[in-house]
Parts: structure tokens; sequence; C-alpha cells
């Protein structure tokens, strides 16, 4: 297998969750700004508790905007500018796959692909370009190692045109 890299999240996928975070840091942190930070405890802890959180979606954002896929042979690389590593096929110990849906009648939403090494895990996400072959290869290594996945795994591997065998 040749070594295919794929780009990055799309722009529009990171700008809408980067407005999410600084929308979110102004409605909890400007309140406390404005008070002078002197706020009663019980308005001051929900306030920075939800601050802390948008703050992590923001730190999240800038992560994936740097973040650069490859499928290799040996494993699945990814890049940032800080760090490189690659997750090794042969030490792959769970995969899940779940959709996240967006609509009551679920033609919206979004799949997570989960890798698990050991107790470290990996999430990828289906907005990723290049998610297809990356499942594709996941699906593939499942059948090979026959790897244990849940009822909810291998149904959203089928929707994606893998099938896999139940475990």
């Amino acid at each position: 297998m040749t070594e295919q890299t794929f780009g990055r999240y799309p722009a529009d996928t990171l700008k809408a969750d980067g407005l999410r975070s600084a929308g979110g840091l102004a409605v909890t942190l400007g309140p406390l700004a404005l008070v002078g930070f002197d706020a009663h405890p019980l308005v001051a802890i929900p306030l920075l508790t939800g601050a802390g959180l948008f703050l992590w979606l923001g730190l999240r954002t800038l992560g994936r905007q740097q973040t650069q896929y490859s499928l290799r042979s040996d494993g699945l690389g990814f890049q940032t500018n800080f760090v490189a590593a690659i997750l090794r096929w042969d030490q792959i110990t769970g995969v899940k796959l779940r959709y996240y849906s967006t609509k009551k009648d679920r033609s919206g939403g979004w799949m997570q692909l989960t890798l698990q090494v050991g107790r470290r895990r990996h999430s990828i996400e289906s907005q990723l370009t290049g998610f297809d072959a990356i499942a594709a290869r996941v699906a593939e290594l499942v059948l090979e190692r026959q790897l244990p996945v849940d009822a909810t795994t291998q149904e959203n591997f089928l929707s994606l045109g893998h099938y896999i065998n139940p475990s």
C-alpha cells in the first residue's frame, strides 16, 4: 500500500466551531468581566465552568486545524506542527464507529471513528477529507484481525458499504 496523505478538516467546519467557541467565551466571561470578577460563587462557578468548556472547544478546533492524516501500510499517521505519531495497525485493540444525528429524521449528522490502542483512543470525524478511505482500511483490519466490534459499529460500517462479520 502506498502512503495516502489527506488534507485537514474543512475550513467551514472549523470556522463554525471557532465561532461557537468565541461566542461561548464571550457569553460566559463577559458577565464576569462586567462585575470585575467579584461575582457570587453561585454565579461565578457555572460561568467559569462554561468558559472552560468553550476554551477546550477552541483549543480542540485549533488542534484539528493543524492536524494532517496519512493512510500508511503500517498504520494511520497524523501530524501537527508539534507532534507526529502513527497508530500502528498491529497495535489497534478496539474500533468503534458512531453516528451522531443533528435532526430527528437522521438526515443530517456525522460519524466518528474511534481507534483504541491499549488505553489510548484516537477519534476521527467524517468531515475529514479521506474519511471513507480510512474507514475502508479499518473495516479490512477488523476482518483481518477479527477484532470485536459491537452491533452499532457493524451497522454503521454497513451504511458505509463495508460488511463486517459478527464477532
